[in-house]
């Protein structure tokens, strides 16, 4: 009997960020389940082998440029890419001929909303092939992609309408990438592109409230959790005498309030911050701080990854998640959580689904104070630290596994191929 087929589409096929390594794992797993898992994705010189490239999309900017900002464009190019951004008709068609040449049985979107296009929907509409989405961000619902304007919580698109983006400029505090975000959201409001989807995967219950506040149908958002391995992850319950951040270094993770709780703490409590980052100024800014306020205690540590970073987070007494924006699952919290380590975490997002009352603390977003108390109740009570560690396994175990994950997505996959 021949295996059934699913198509997975994201803009990138090759290991990059967090979408793309779960577009990876969850392949691995659907393969092994005994599906064929076939890529649809952007042409680009970094994207793995596979036999199913020529279906892939040219890129917007060409096959060795990412992003946007480093492409020289003409008027007109920029004009395209526009259009293809709302509509693509490139995108569709290659869609529709390897749906019908593979004979493709579902197909499950992860990032396709600029560089893929929602018109792929279409595709699937046309050709009779059910659609299940994950929404690894807020790019359906936010001009911005994460509901967060003057570093404060805006949901003003999906309250009020996409003309906020405009209005506040929100992209790029530019005038016309956020008319253009505001035009792509409104036309695809008006084709219904979204409504032949089956089922929305939301991996946080932010995620669903938001998308039912939008107006989207209760019965098609199911909230399915992010997952990593527990295999990949030794709880340790031991620890070294430092708290640790690890992460992106940006504004939106909200590491200067972090820093403003540790000059509330007058004991000496060693802070580690682990991350890379884009914005040199900002980060320099943090530096400063700590001389400012004579922070001796805190060691800013460039980007790590692997058994490094693992061994870090193993070490660490507790973790600090500040976040000041709904991050939709952080996978930082998830490895604190396999790591057998406690987290405070701010109550915004994905955050307050992940930290469970018995395995850390959640406090309000931009709250120095609250964050430095739970910060100094940890660092003094190592009998507190070591049950909080244990439960964050047991938490994770439950509710992050990857078992949990798949089982979850492989019975709306059945239910949808069944419709």
């Amino acid at each position: 009997m021949a295996k059934k087929k699913i198509l997975v589409a994201n803009r990138r096929y090759f290991p990059s960020t967090g979408p793309e390594r779960y577009m990876f794992n969850i392949s691995a797993l659907l393969e092994h389940d005994g599906f064929e898992v076939v890529p649809f994705s952007v042409k680009r010189e970094q994207n793995l082998p596979t036999p199913y490239s020529d279906y892939f999309v040219n890129p917007p900017y060409g096959e060795n440029v990412l992003y946007y900002q480093d492409a020289k464009l003409s008027l007109w190019q920029k004009l395209s890419i526009f259009t293809k951004c709302i509509y693509s008709l490139e995108a569709k068609r290659k869609m529709t001929h390897i749906i019908k040449d593979q004979n493709i049985s579902l197909v499950y979107l992860l990032g396709i909303v600029n560089d893929i296009s929602p018109s792929v929907i279409d595709a699937c509409k046309e050709t009779g092939v059910p659609v299940v989405m994950r929404l690894s961000d807020y790019n359906i619902l936010c001009g911005s992609y994460h509901f967060l304007r003057n570093q404060n919580l805006c949901r003003e698109c999906v309250e009020k309408s996409p003309y906020m983006c405009t209005k506040y400029k929100c992209v790029k505090n530019q005038f016309m990438p956020s008319f253009a975000r505001s035009v792509s959201m409104y036309l695809h409001n008006i084709l219904n592109i979204y409504d032949y989807v089956s089922a929305f995967v939301c991996p946080c219950s932010f995620m669903k409230s938001s998308m039912e506040m939008a107006g989207f149908p209760a019965d098609k958002l199911f909230q399915i959790n992010s997952f990593l391995d527990p295999k990949d992850y030794e709880p340790c319950y031991e620890h070294d005498g430092y708290a640790l951040y690890f992460g992106r270094v940006s504004h939106e993770k909200g590491i200067e309030y972090l820093l403003e709780a540790k000059s509330l703490i007058k004991t000496s409590l060693p802070l580690y911050i682990v991350g890379g980052y884009n914005d040199e100024q900002y980060y320099n800014s943090l530096k400063k701080y700590c001389v400012d306020h004579e922070i001796n205690d805190v060691k800013f540590i460039d980007f790590m990854k692997g058994d490094e970073l693992k061994k870090m987070i193993r070490r660490a007494t507790f973790v600090v998640a500040p976040s000041i924006w709904p991050d939709n699952s952080p996978m930082a919290v998830l490895e604190a959580l396999a790591s057998g380590k406690p987290v405070i975490g701010c109550d915004i997002g994905g955050i307050t689904d992940q930290v469970a009352d018995n395995c850390g603390y959640r406090v309000p977003p931009k709250n120095s104070a609250a964050l430095a108390e739970k910060m100094s109740f940890l660092w003094s009570d190592n009998t507190a630290v070591t049950a909080m560690g244990k439960n964050a396994r047991r938490h994770f175990e439950l509710s992050f596994s990857l078992d949990q994950h798949y089982s979850r997505l492989r019975a709306l996959f059945d239910r949808c191929l069944q419709q």
